[in-house]
């Protein structure tokens, strides 16, 4: 099964014309076409495989289906039919290299007129071929087993997880070259990460954080529910407008010296931070990365307003449930009240380097300012922070900087490295496409009627539990051309409201374990590095119901939104 080699008895055919590009890898063949022709109406290729005999003159006939099928011996094998589109496509293709003495031909017939070009690249997947997609599942529950059980650092779990994808990869011969392996690496994600903590770790140094922390414990009047609320709500503000991530980074230090100041445990407040920036990215395009990736994908359906107008409201809907619940599950951690005494914490942390706090003041406006104007600029959030933690590095000591590179958590960022090398991989495997169509599949089994509403439920949902296990930014760049695709196919659904079921879903999703989302894995190294240990079942125990609960309540909102405005426009 699959195990195709690149010979002379396979052949690929533009229908008689010139050559486009086209990549053919995985499962057999994966390709790309490059049409660039301005045809109007949809036209598609068709691609077969064809068994004759090495000598079989097809040259001479009129390329048509049926002379190649005149000339074939048996039925030929249909690989697929495709739109033609205007930008290029990656075709994953699967079939089977018999074992006899006919060659096999593969033929693309085009309904187009104008030229495309095709090139096609074979691999041999070997005896893993037909069960790499269990293989790929395997490993993802191996890491994930080893994660929640904390048997190991989650950090060697990840990169346990990525040796084991690439060493299958490479039985298959398409081991990854090393520069494609780096590049599955999140480089704005790790880029982020790494500005933003070289930022706060100088920041640090000032006792702005402690300042704050008085000032937040002041303003809460020592009451440990207002205090909660009160971290909560600036975190999902901020949130919308920020990403989660920078949010964590710039919130949980604040956490941390205010419970250390007070004697408290930071736990259930920076486990509520996490989610709250979770349900508070939700809001916005450049709140969370799936949005971000969501907008981008489909910009000539939504703006920033649709997804502001849309969201918002729902966001806003489920947080006070969020809320209680966390407060209720916390009881008399975040209950109660504080017995400080405020002046005497004044006096005790001020600001110890006024010099240092304005200059990181200045950058870190700088930064969040930049960060603010992104639907404006369009500049990417990691170079903002590369280039902010450069200038505060100038501006810190330029003799003296290995300190402040002291701040940055380098086992953080190694996991994050590994965890994308490993839901890459398993994307090479086909998982996540199997996963894709799998669901692409189910709607179109429903009654036209029926299809959108249930579309929404199936969307919502399944992205809400997969993007708690599986990082949700390869999964909502994998299910937005699987919405595209069933919008063409499948009459009675239209793309905005499955847009907004899979936001909802990949963001709150993220809610469900400490690994489903990038800010959690970055609340909890922070935990740690103050001698705090959130481990994968305390985020679970909380953080999957809150999903549970929170994903419902943004089910019923959709639902709610498609029988009033959406399924009015829908076309059968």
């Amino acid at each position: 099964h699959d195990s195709t080699d690149s010979h002379d008895d396979t052949d690929a055919h533009g229908d008689g014309h010139d050559h486009d590009h086209v990549e053919d890898g995985a499962h057999g063949a994966d390709g790309s076409h490059d049409a660039h022709a301005a045809d109007s109406g949809q036209k598609v290729v068709r691609i077969y495989i064809f068994e004759m005999d090495a000598h079989a003159n097809w040259q001479s006939t009129n390329k048509s289906f049926a002379a190649f099928e005149e000339l074939s011996y048996g039925k030929p094998e249909r690989l697929g039919e495709y739109d033609i589109r205007e930008e290029e496509q990656a075709l994953i293709l699967e079939f089977n290299l018999l074992d006899d003495p006919r060659d096999q031909f593969m033929v693309i017939f085009s309904e187009r007129e104008a030229p495309m070009a095709v090139a096609v690249q074979l691999h041999g997947l070997g005896s893993t071929g037909p069960n790499q997609v269990i293989i790929a599942a395997v490993i993802m529950c191996i890491v994930f087993g080893f994660i929640t059980t904390e048997a190991m650092h989650r950090t060697m779990a990840a990169m346990i997880g990525a040796a084991c994808c690439l060493v299958v990869l490479a039985m298959q011969n398409r081991a990854p070259s090393l520069s494609k392996a780096v590049g599955w690496m999140d480089h704005g994600t790790l880029g982020l990460l790494w500005g933003m903590m070289l930022i706060v770790g100088i920041t640090m140094r000032t006792g702005v954080f402690e300042w704050t922390g008085v000032l937040a414990c002041k303003l809460s009047g020592g009451d440990k529910t207002k205090l909660c609320l009160l971290l909560c709500l600036v975190t999902a503000v901020l949130s919308a407008f920020l990403d989660n991530v920078t949010t964590i980074l710039l919130i949980a230090p604040v956490t941390c010296k205010l419970c250390k100041l007070v004697n408290i445990d930071p736990r259930p407040f920076l486990i509520s931070e996490a989610i709250f920036s979770n349900v508070g990215g939700t809001a916005t395009m450049i709140g969370d990365p799936p949005n971000i990736i969501i907008g981008n994908m489909l910009a000539k359906y939504l703006d920033f307003n649709d997804f502001l107008f849309t969201l918002g409201p729902g966001v806003i809907i489920c947080s006070p449930s969020v809320f209680y619940v966390l407060v209720w599950y916390f009881k008399d951690h975040v209950k109660g009240t504080l017995v400080v005494d405020i002046p005497k914490l004044e006096k005790m942390y001020p600001i110890t380097d006024r010099g240092l706090l304005i200059k990181c003041g200045v950058v870190l406006s700088c930064v969040i300012a930049s960060f603010f104007l992104h639907p404006v600029t369009h500049l990417d959030p990691a170079w903002i922070a590369i280039m902010g933690a450069v200038w505060l590095l100038v501006a810190f000591d330029m003799h003296h900087c290995h300190e402040a590179l002291l701040g940055v958590e380098w086992d953080t960022l190694l996991f994050f490295a590994a965890l994308f090398v490993v839901v890459e991989g398993v994307g090479e495997l086909g998982l996540l496409r199997f996963i894709a169509n799998t669901l692409s599949g189910m709607v179109g089994v429903v009654s036209p009627g029926g299809r959108q509403a249930f579309s929404i439920f199936l969307i919502c949902w399944a992205s809400a539990i997969f993007s708690a296990f599986v990082d949700n930014i390869p999964f909502t760049a994998t299910m937005v051309p699987v919405m595209k695709k069933m919008v063409e196919d499948v009459p009675g659904i239209n793309i905005e409201p499955l847009a907004w079921a899979l936001a909802f879903g990949a963001c709150f999703g993220g809610n469900g374990t400490l690994i489903g989302a990038s800010a959690n894995i970055v609340m909890a190294s922070k935990a740690e590095v103050e001698g705090h240990h959130i481990s994968f079942m305390d985020f679970f125990r909380i953080g999957f119901p809150i999903m549970i609960l929170s994903v419902a309540i943004a089910t019923v909102y959709l639902l709610l939104l498609n029988t009033i405005f959406w399924q009015a426009n829908v076309v059968f």
